[in-house]
């Protein structure tokens, strides 16, 4: 009987032995998930942080993919010879006033970024490579951009009045109107020194600017000479006229490409940044998602 009670103690110290140890075989080794309860708390405060970062990118991305399609709407403007001003600077102020959305996006993500590495270093976080100083940097380039594209749409319209000037002048010309067609001609003075005027033009530019001043300069001798019934002068005006009419097919060409080339680029550098930062954190809330899934 007392053997059979030894034997009994025994066999319940080895049972209880058994149960600690199977107990304590299957608590983690990692002791931030020793402890679940600490670990849910962990995580939560990785949610939570990303959550903030998420509402503070969602912030950000609507400012800047309004000032972007501001930016872009001027820019087309100026290509089509409207006035792209008004754009150019809303973008520019939308932009500047989502500096602080910047500086708060930046933060949150660089705090989630603390948070994650404390609990799963090889958590990976988004960061954002810019802040407020960068968007302010990119508004004053945006404003200047828009004095610079209204004097290309300036310059555009005086090519117009050149064209209309002179093919008013012809018209009076066919007329036999030689008085009309001189004050026709005398209405490209104006937007002929504006466009003399423009410091470093393109190279093709240039040459529209020489086949018109040939067109101008001899439709002005014809009339002169018609005033004058001197039909020597009139035969050689018409001839110098003919040979510059020849050049001026390639010469409009030269202008379309000109004023389609220097329009696109005269904003070119500040929109593009624009795009990319508004690229940049519409990837980093994309790059939030697989935080953000986990907590819910």
């Amino acid at each position: 009987m007392i053997g059979a009670s030894r034997a009994r103690r025994a066999a319940i110290v080895i049972g209880v032995g058994l149960v600690v140890g199977i107990g304590l075989g299957l608590r983690s080794a990692d002791p931030s998930r020793a402890d679940p309860p600490a670990e849910a708390a962990r995580e939560r405060l990785v949610v939570n942080a990303a959550k903030d970062a998420d509402a503070a990118l969602a912030r950000l991305g609507a400012d800047l993919v309004a000032a972007r399609e501001r930016a872009r709407e001027g820019v087309a403007r100026t290509v089509s010879g409207e006035a792209p001003a008004e754009e150019l600077t809303a973008a520019a102020d939308l932009l500047a006033a989502s500096s602080d959305e910047a500086e708060a996006a930046r933060r949150a993500l660089l705090a989630l970024d603390g948070i994650a590495a404390s609990v799963e270093p090889r958590t990976p976080v988004p960061l954002l490579s810019y802040g407020g100083p960068e968007l302010q940097l990119i508004a004053a380039q945006l404003r200047t951009s828009a004095s610079v594209a209204t004097l290309f749409v300036d310059r555009r319209h005086a090519t117009q009045a050149v064209v209309e000037a002179l093919g008013a002048a012809l018209a009076a010309l066919e007329r036999n109107d030689p008085a009309t067609a001189l004050e026709s001609l005398d209405q490209a003075d104006t937007p002929l020194a504006l466009l003399r005027a423009w410091e470093n033009p393109p190279p093709l530019f240039g040459y529209w600017m020489g086949v018109s001043a040939d067109l101008i300069g001899a439709a002005r001798d014809i009339a002169t000479a018609t005033l004058d019934h001197d039909s020597a002068a009139i035969a050689a005006a018409g001839r110098r006229y003919a040979a510059a009419a020849d050049r001026a097919r390639g010469a409009d060409n030269a202008l379309a490409v000109t004023l389609s080339e220097e329009g696109s680029g005269v904003s070119a550098t500040p929109v593009q940044r624009l795009a990319a930062i508004a690229g940049e954190a519409a990837a980093a809330r994309a790059g939030l998602a697989p935080l953000l899934r986990a907590g819910s």
